[in-house]
């Protein structure tokens, strides 16, 4: 099939260009395309334990050709749900198995024939509660993904849905739930007991992070009312372009993967995404694949979604710009600044989609690029050493919970003003001092990575894009943004693993409006809290640069506006 047939694909690397040339040439005389497709595990590292983990974990490569033939199946599923009454879904996980609905729903909108849909990934209170007010309960799917079977948050939440429903629903609970999990999991045997409508087994050797084309991705996708055949059609000709059937003259995954690999040795680490408004969501869902697979053992790639975009002089030598846009989608001022990017020597990379139905096949080629450029880098792309840090730090305090019925208390604050308490590692006894002194630890090449345990809403998510901007023009640093403890499942690995290049400014609040947790002597807030701290001491312990600021007083956005204004005379 001809690569016409693809969302096109322009790499501009300037100076270089060579350097990449370099790296093709050497995985040509490795025979690495061969290779790659067997599952060969030495072409990325040599000890005998990581080789057996890359291999287990490579299922993703075929799944599309497993996918296929269930595609009726998962059609018929939906046929079922729709004349049972149902009118709205709810998708509860965390990492890999919410963040493919969150892009796929903004980037298709509302069908004819689907289902509205919303994603729950937060432990935060208020958008539980949000959640629940917004969806016609009797009447909603709650389909609860969970790889392992035994991650926190999704459990937590299908455990306060299933509650809820059997309040209204009794023992017949169960029928407004499906299950998306791996075979022999726990939660396969809690959700036969609790009698789920549907239990979607997935597989064992695909990885939460590369599970896109699986039932994690194709069963909310079928939901929604998207064409989920046109969609996997569309990746197995990227998965052919990328040589599954052999190789091939061109193969965009390998070229992209070798020329991100390329850039990352050569200090060009920070991959920063520009895309259209309705694309937006697609970084949440590249940041988890690049950053979990590739930070680790000190080096990596750094995806930054909704770094804002500015003139070339904010920028030093540490980026590539990733253009992903559509092709009939004109996108002007993007597209000017980009050209103006690329005038000033920065490598740019151009990805132009024909229709939202190309993601099918964006999903694979970055599956293949991230794999690949892990190879340059000689890191096991598939395992996650250091996420487990916060959840054991989070675990600990969990249990002190359970013992004592609250979480420890912290250390008093550094300096506490306007309702702001400021917690640092640094010095410092009022707000100025601790934000200069945390401030002043940055260095060319670091980036500010923005940890808000708070509740999303449009009006914080524009001021914590005034703080990214603020920071970004002030002291010409990237920044990066993430909502706990979404990010804990994706980008957090890269924070702890990655090179010591991180300032993280942890934001944390209140919940005046808790909610109880059923079967658990804690609520979600306390949770989140948990969550936050687990975090924070794991940052710590990996020697990394921390500030945590506590927006007091139970009102977030008037807490960040007042530090927004504080940091606007600090950094002046």
């Amino acid at each position: 099939m001809s690569s016409s047939a693809l969302a096109s694909q322009t790499l501009q690397l300037g100076s270089y260009q060579s350097a990449a040339d370099a790296q093709l040439a050497k995985f040509q005389t490795q025979n690495f395309t061969t290779g790659f497709w067997q599952k060969q595990a030495d072409l990325w590292v040599s000890d005998t334990e990581g080789q057996h983990s890359i291999r287990s974990f490579m299922g993703w490569l075929r799944v599309v050709d497993d996918m296929l033939p269930a595609v009726p199946e998962i059609e018929q599923f939906v046929q079922e749900v729709k004349q049972a009454g149902f009118r709205h879904v709810v998708v509860m996980g965390m990492g890999g198995s919410s963040m493919t609905p969150i892009v796929l729903r903004q980037a298709f909108g509302e069908l004819a024939g689907g289902l509205p849909l919303s994603v729950l990934d937060t432990t935060n209170p208020g958008s539980v509660r949000e959640i629940e007010a917004a969806v016609p309960l009797a009447e909603t799917l709650f389909v609860v993904a969970s790889k392992s079977g035994t991650t926190a948050e999704p459990l937590a939440f299908g455990d306060y849905f299933y509650a809820r429903m059997q309040e209204l629903k009794g023992d017949k609970a169960g029928e407004k739930f499906v299950a998306i999990t791996d075979p022999g999991s726990q939660f396969v045997t809690q959700a036969t007991t609790q009698k789920y409508r549907r239990i979607f087994l997935n597989f064992a050797d695909v990885g939460g992070r590369f599970s896109a084309l699986s039932y994690f991705g194709l069963v909310p996708a079928a939901l929604l009312g998207i064409d989920i055949k046109t969609l996997l059609e569309r990746a197995q000709t990227m998965m052919r372009a990328c040589g599954a059937q052999g190789p091939t003259e061109h193969n965009p995954g390998l070229e992209l993967g070798a020329a991100l690999g390329v850039l990352a040795q050569q200090g060009r680490d920070k991959l920063t995404l520009v895309v259209p408004e309705n694309l937006s969501d697609f970084g949440l869902w590249l940041e988890q694949l690049v950053a979990e697979s590739t930070g680790k053992q000190g080096t990596g790639i750094l995806p930054l979604a909704g770094d804002p975009l500015s003139a070339p002089a904010v920028y030093g030598s540490d980026r590539v710009f990733v253009y992903v846009g559509y092709e009939g989608q004109p996108d002007e001022e993007n597209r000017q600044q980009v050209a103006a990017l690329q005038a000033a020597g920065h490598p740019i990379i151009t990805i132009l989609l024909r229709d939202a139905l190309d993601l099918g096949a964006e999903f694979f080629r970055w599956e293949v690029a991230t794999a690949v450029a892990s190879a340059v880098l000689g890191i096991n792309p598939f395992d996650q050493p250091n996420v487990q840090a916060a959840k054991t730090a989070t675990n600990r305090l969990m249990e002190v919970v359970e013992q004592q019925g609250q979480l420890p208390q912290t250390s008093a604050p550094l300096a506490s003003e306007n309702n702001l308490d400021y917690y640092a590692s640094s010095s410092g006894s009022s707000a100025e001092t601790v934000l200069k002194d945390f401030f002043g630890q940055a260095k060319p090449g670091d980036y500010l990575c923005v940890q808000a345990y708070l509740m999303e809403t449009p009006a914080l998510n524009t001021e914590v894009d005034a703080l990214r901007a603020l920071v970004q023009q002030r002291l010409q640093l990237a920044t990066a943004a993430g909502y706990g403890p979404r990010f804990l499942h994706s980008t957090g690995q890269y924070h702890k693993g990655g090179p010591d290049t991180g300032l993280f400014l942890q934001l944390t609040t209140d919940h005046p409006h808790d909610l109880p947790l059923p079967g658990r002597p804690y609520t979600f807030g306390t949770f989140q809290n948990a969550q936050a701290a687990g975090d924070l001491q794991a940052l710590q312990d990996y020697g990394r640069r921390t500030l945590r600021v506590h927006l007091g007083g139970g009102n977030a956005e008037a807490g960040l506006a007042e530090l927004l204004k504080r940091l606007e005379q600090v950094l002046a």
